[in-house]
């Protein structure tokens, strides 16, 4: 499953895509924003819902293991009833996924291929991130068998805060909507 995602946004861009959606990010700069690739245990820049909009904040990804053995870092989305206040959102430049077969096993880049920004569902607990997974689309089924789930521009502010949990939100993302380039 996904282990590894990649984040290409400055500060200004998270601003200028949260006014675009009407949500405002209402929280300071971070002082630095991580550039690149991201594994489990980073610090990753998560945005969620904050009185009259948005916040951005760094999170590391990963929850503890049952019995503190190793870290959990995703979720079966389709099964989540997370209210507002553990949800939130990674906009991402690509993310990626290991196929079948000895080591080293191929290795997939998933990016947007659309004109709009993308995010990774996450759940948050315990001040930290989770991505929310799905069933693959036709781009990753080929590869693996479950995928991050992916929100559309115009969908973030219903994850974000809608009361009850939008589990239609957690369906594979329409065809076309990323492409995959084997990478090794």
């Amino acid at each position: 499953m996904c282990n590894e995602w990649q984040q290409e946004r400055a500060w200004r861009d998270y601003c200028e895509m949260m006014q675009r959606e009407a949500l405002d990010i209402q929280s300071p700069e971070p002082p630095e924003l991580p550039f690149g690739s991201l594994r489990p245990s980073d610090l990753a820049p998560i945005v969620r819902a904050a009185p009259g909009g948005s916040r951005l904040d760094l999170v590391p990804w990963g929850w503890p293991g049952r019995d503190s053995k190793g870290i959990i870092i995703n979720v079966r989305g389709e099964t989540r009833r997370d209210p507002p206040a553990a949800r939130g959102i990674a906009p991402f430049a690509a993310f990626y996924e290991f196929g079948e077969g000895k080591a080293p096993k191929p290795k997939f880049r998933f990016t947007p291929a659309v004109n709009e920004p993308l995010a990774l569902a996450v759940v948050i607990r315990d001040g930290r991130y989770v991505l929310a997974t799905t069933e693959p689309c036709d781009e990753v089924k080929t590869v693996h068998h479950r995928m991050p789930a992916v929100i559309r521009a115009g969908d973030w502010r219903r994850y974000l805060t809608e009361p009850a949990f939008p589990r239609d939100l957690m369906e594979p993302p329409p065809a076309r909507i990323i492409r995959s380039t084997q990478v090794r």
